[in-house]
């Protein structure tokens, strides 16, 4: 990878970040109006505390996967694991940062970054895979 590829991994990390966070608002909105309306604030500040840990987990995972695929088939001849792996850190230490690092070792925060990295990998092995059998390597 070039120089220029890991400040492209830090922008893909903070996209992957804002579009995590939209989600997450999203879900915490649809259950305030549809599923459990007429609540005071509070309620609603409780249940966004528990919520958006889950959305992060399965909505980031899957965002992860699908980076994994675009950015590998967006420029093939870069390393694609190495980009998802440093868009993944990335992410990971953004999201770290944003809390002040507390939690950081947390379990449930390893395994959720474990999971979007398998993630990205995963989505980069999948392109990878497709553009070697296909022969549409550059």
């Amino acid at each position: 990878m070039k120089p220029i590829d890991f400040a492209k991994a830090t922008g893909v990390a903070v996209a992957l970040l804002a579009v995590n966070l939209l989600i997450a608002v999203a879900v915490v909105v649809f259950y305030r109006f549809v599923v459990e309306p007429g609540h005071p604030s509070e309620f609603y500040d409780a249940a966004a505390l528990r919520i958006s840990p889950w959305c992060s987990h399965i909505a980031g995972t899957a965002l992860f996967f699908g980076a994994g695929l675009m950015f590998t088939k967006w420029r093939p001849v870069r390393n694609g694991f190495l980009f998802a792996a440093t868009f993944t850190v990335s992410y990971a230490i953004i999201d770290a940062a944003m809390v002040g690092f507390s939690g950081m070792f947390d379990v449930e925060f390893a395994l959720s970054m474990f999971a979007k990295l398998a993630a990205a990998l995963a989505g980069a092995f999948v392109m990878r895979s497709r553009t070697q059998s296909t022969g549409d390597e550059q």
